[in-house]
């Protein structure tokens, strides 16, 4: 079982990391789709161009979000450390992939609250199969070592 995790988990942090390339969000007004976003334009930011007045394109620069940051960094973590062949990693590797999918919650919260202010509602945020999928992998990998950590018997103890 052992070498199984040591192929499953790496590959699903890797396929979480691959994710960030995909559409994490749909922005739309009145139903209509104004634009789309990639995990990786969150993490990065981006330049989006507003049509303005006079056939003359508005250019605005959105800077990266820093939990999608967090979430990017902690799946990079996460497989950087299910390669490693520690005692301990399982358990740390658990722990980072609930962190992701925490981080991910974070980030869906902070923008839906952020255009509901910025806009009064008129915009609306859909998040697609890249975020849900990246959130899954996040927690699936959490599961999965927390499992393993568990089979192999370690025990986080907490001295107060």
């Amino acid at each position: 079982m052992e070498s199984g995790l040591r192929k499953i988990s790496p590959a699903i942090f890797g396929v979480a990391l691959i994710c960030f390339f995909l559409p994490f969000v749909n922005v739309s007004c009145g139903g209509q789709r104004v634009a789309s976003f990639t995990g990786i334009q969150l993490v990065t930011g981006t330049t989006i161009k507003q049509p303005g007045m006079f056939e003359q394109k508005q250019t605005q620069k959105l800077k990266g979000e820093p939990l999608a940051i967090f979430a990017f960094l902690s799946v990079i973590v996460g497989l950087g450390l299910s390669l490693l062949k520690t005692k301990k990693s399982p358990i740390v590797t658990a722990i980072i992939g609930g962190i992701g999918a925490v981080m991910l919650l974070l980030l869906k919260s902070k923008m839906d609250n952020d255009v509901l202010k910025q806009t009064g509602g008129m915009v609306q945020l859909e998040y697609t199969f890249g975020f849900w999928l990246t959130f899954l992998l996040n927690l699936s990998a959490a599961g999965l070592n927390a499992f393993f950590a568990k089979q192999k018997g370690d025990n986080i103890k907490i001295d107060a």
